[in-house]
C-alpha cells in the first residue's frame, strides 16, 4: 500500500482520477468518444493535457458530506494541520456528516485543533458538497473537495471540484495549493 501514490481528480467525473505526482492525461491518447469527453472535461476545469496539478492554487477546501465526513475524517484532517494554520486565501467548509460524529468531534477536541488552526467545525449538512444552502464554490473557483462527486457546477455554478483524500484536503488548506500530501507526512 505504501506503493500506492494519493490520488486526486482532474476532471469532471470521479473517474478522471490521477496519483497526485502524475500528469494530465492528453485526449489525443484517447480511443473513440473519450477524446471529445476528454476536452471538454480539462476545459472546464481549465487544465491543460500534460500538466502536473502540483502547486495549483486552491481558494476552496471542503471536507465533508454523508461519505466523507465521519469521525475519522475529521481526525485524518486535524492531524495534519494541527500545529499549523490555514492559508489566508483559502475558505474551508468543515462538515460533520451526522449529529453523532460532531459530538464524538466535539468529545475528541476536534473543534479546538481546528480552531486553533483557524478552521471552524460547522454543523453536519450538504453543505457545499451540492450547494444547497450559501456553502457554494463560486465559479471558476477551485476546491479540493473530499466529497464523492465533482460534476460540473455540483458545488456551485461554473465551480470547479477536485476531489482527494481529507488528508490531501487539509494539505491543501494550509498550503493554498495542491501539495503531495507525504510531503507533509
Amino acid at each position: 500500500a505504501a506503493d500506492i501514490s494519493p490520488m486526486i481528480t482532474f476532471g469532471t467525473t470521479p473517474g478522471m482520477a490521477i496519483p497526485i505526482n502524475a500528469l494530465t492525461p492528453s485526449p489525443e491518447a484517447q480511443h473513440g468518444g473519450g477524446k471529445e469527453t476528454l476536452t471538454k472535461s480539462l476545459a472546464y476545469m481549465g487544465f491543460a493535457a500534460n500538466e502536473s496539478l502540483i502547486g495549483k492554487k486552491v481558494n476552496y477546501v471542503f471536507v465533508g458530506s454523508c461519505t466523507n465526513g465521519r469521525i475519522e475524517d475529521l481526525r485524518e484532517f486535524a492531524s495534519i494541520i494541527k500545529g499549523k494554520q490555514k492559508a489566508d486565501n483559502v475558505t474551508a467548509y468543515i462538515v460533520p456528516g451526522s449529529q453523532a460524529v460532531l459530538r464524538q468531534a466535539l468529545a475528541e477536541g476536534i473543534d479546538k485543533t481546528l480552531a486553533e488552526a483557524g478552521f471552524e467545525l460547522r454543523q453536519p449538512g450538504c453543505s457545499a458538497c451540492l450547494a444547497m444552502n450559501d456553502d457554494k464554490i463560486p465559479s471558476g473557483e477551485y476546491c479540493v473537495s473530499t466529497s464523492n462527486r465533482n460534476f460540473e457546477g455540483r458545488q456551485g455554478p461554473g465551480a470547479r471540484t477536485l476531489l482527494a483524500s481529507p488528508a490531501l484536503a487539509a494539505v491543501a488548506a494550509i498550503t493554498g495549493e495542491i501539495r503531495d500530501v507525504r510531503d507533509f507526512l
